[in-house]
């Protein structure tokens, strides 16, 4: 037979925990075993708590927004492939499907520039150092660097760039794409 140890917590935390354990059908103590059952697999992992939720987040955001998730060295040899193949095809299909987040974005939020900044987080997950700044004059400065990203996905991948900032007023002044890297100033149209 197990001892029991009591455990104490904010008025308020318990009075969710044992919201959490009426909606779930369990006693409290059973949600609260199963709560810090959870949190000690995860600290044991070498993760924290913290890093599990923003990560299920992050998730959850991009497959909102409609992001999908493939092996990246797959999809760089592809996109690739079909870049030496039929570039400006591919070009437009990428620039094509910018314009669409950009509208996307403004449609969704009244700060399309920061919802655009954060899905660059999710679609770069860990393959780039992206960044979009503003600039004095309302100007933009973007770049993404990256060692994984061939030739062909680079170019892609600024025209989807240029595309959603087209959308949301902005115009293409200073261009450099090479192999893995990425920079672009952009200033407000009009």
């Amino acid at each position: 037979m197990s001892q029991r140890k009591m455990l104490a917590a904010d008025e308020k935390l318990a009075n969710k925990v044992a919201e959490l354990a009426s909606r779930r059908g369990l006693t409290v103590r059973q949600t609260v075993n199963d709560i810090l059952e959870q949190a000690l697999r995860v600290e044991e992992a070498g993760i924290s708590l913290k890093e599990v939720v923003e990560e299920r987040w992050m998730l959850e955001k991009a497959q909102e927004v409609g992001f999908t998730f493939v092996p990246e060295h797959l999809l760089y040899q592809v996109v690739d492939a079909a870049y030496s193949e039929g570039g400006k095809r591919l070009a437009d299909m990428w620039r094509e499907v910018g314009h669409w987040y950009g509208k996307y974005f403004s449609a969704k939020t009244d700060k399309p520039l920061d919802a655009f900044r954060e899905a660059m987080g999710l679609l770069t997950f860990g393959a780039s150092g992206f960044s979009l700044e503003r600039q004095k004059d309302d100007r933009l400065a973007v770049t993404c660097v990256s060692e994984r990203f061939t030739e062909g996905f680079t170019e892609v991948f600024s025209l989807f760039v240029e595309g959603v900032l087209d959308v949301l007023g902005y115009e293409v002044s200073d261009r450099e794409v090479s192999k893995g890297v990425m920079k672009l100033k952009l200033a407000r149209r009009g």
